[in-house]
């Protein structure tokens, strides 16, 4: 049980780094301008698009990691539940709003801490990682004799 548990945790940083590598390239590439609506700090449809599937790739790679690590498929469940219940608290939590007009220019941190997302993503956003999980511990799922 304890190598599922590290498995899951495991997992779970390996898909915050690959995300936080993924978006941090994709802010480079595309920058404010195209990041957030003009002079707003509610992010752009664009970006919110390219984010369900940036978590869907990560939350992939992050259930490979746990498959890998993991002695049978409970690995999967936990980090499916730790990746739910993260994700829902992550939305109930209100966010700060950041004050005033968002300047053209502004670092990627700064971005991260003002961004308004759309309260529906906020929702969405554990199913998305629960369903890149599931996706990625297929193997881990199908040897364990568990696959559906």
């Amino acid at each position: 049980m304890l190598r599922n548990i590290l498995a899951a945790i495991v997992g779970y940083i390996a898909m915050a780094a690959v995300q936080f590598a993924l978006f941090s390239l994709l802010w480079l590439t595309v920058g404010p301008s195209r990041a957030f609506e003009p002079g707003s700090w509610e992010v752009s449809g664009g970006w919110v698009l390219v984010q369900v599937v940036l978590g869907l790739v990560g939350a992939y790679i992050g259930g490979q990691v746990c498959a890998w690590v993991a002695h049978d498929a409970r690995g999967a469940t936990i980090l499916i539940g730790l990746v739910i219940v993260l994700g829902v608290v992550n939305a109930l939590i209100a966010p700060e709003m950041a004050a005033g007009p968002r300047p053209d220019d502004v670092s990627m941190m700064e971005a991260t801490a003002g961004a308004r997302q759309p309260v529906w993503y906020l929702w969405l956003n554990p199913v998305i990682g629960a369903v890149g999980v599931w996706f990625g511990t297929r193997r881990l799922r199908a040897r364990s004799g568990k696959a559906r």
